[in-house]
């Protein structure tokens, strides 16, 4: 073999070196991309599924605050029936005035519960001043009407009868109106202190309403 070939030989073998070391980098490179694509991709469904797990966390904490109001709602609707049902009960006492005076303390204990079922505080004074003026601010005569039936319980016979189904049903059915009102009032959350009768006129006439129906079945 000659200088020249060997030369040759040399040259051919020196290049065939270099194109397998750049051949093998190569390949590592494309390794080490896949790799970080790899991890990448994991990060993004690690994130996905932490985001995936915050949105069910607090659609759960929403239906729970939900699960909450609704069983307050619930108790406090359950508190009023009960009251209603007293009030209906306390005024057939025969003795006019006397079943009036037995109705507020109904209505007073209804509003004293309804004020700790909702942590507000109470004062007897102003709520006695509130379920009249509420009273007032229907119909001026809702009092006086209230007091006639009362008074009609000493006509002797039919009259003793007649006063106490209407009062009865009149009592139930202001207790039940008045329990509504201040439980929309708390629910929306309000107090004592900002309750306006003349802002909630409307709707305790509709449930005076609502209270008469109710009265006359539980009777």
């Amino acid at each position: 073999m000659t200088e020249k070939d060997k030369s040759n030989d040399s040259q051919a073998t020196g290049k065939a070196k270099i194109k397998v070391k750049r051949s093998r980098r190569r390949m590592y490179e494309s390794v080490q991309d896949e790799g970080e694509s790899t991890i990448t991709s994991e990060k993004e469904e690690g994130q996905k599924e932490k985001q995936k797990s915050k949105k069910a966390n607090e659609q759960d904490l929403v239906n729970e605050r939900k699960d909450d109001e609704d069983n307050r709602l619930l108790q406090a609707n359950e508190i009023v029936a009960h009251h209603v049902q007293w009030s209906i009960g306390v005024s057939i006492v025969p003795i006019p005035l006397l079943d009036m005076v037995t109705v507020l303390a109904v209505q007073l204990r209804m509003l004293k519960k309804l004020s700790d079922h909702y942590g507000i505080a109470f004062s007897e004074n102003r709520v006695k001043i509130l379920t009249a003026s509420l009273m007032a601010s229907l119909n001026s005569g809702l009092i006086g009407g209230k007091l006639f039936v009362s008074m009609s319980k000493l006509l002797p016979g039919i009259g003793t009868f007649l006063g106490i189904t209407a009062m009865s049903a009149f009592s139930g059915a202001i207790t039940y109106a008045i329990g509504q009102v201040f439980t929309q009032h708390f629910e929306s959350g309000g107090t004592f202190l900002d309750f306006d009768p003349k802002k909630v006129k409307a709707y305790f006439k509709e449930q005076l309403e609502e209270g008469k129906k109710i009265a006359e079945k539980r009777r």
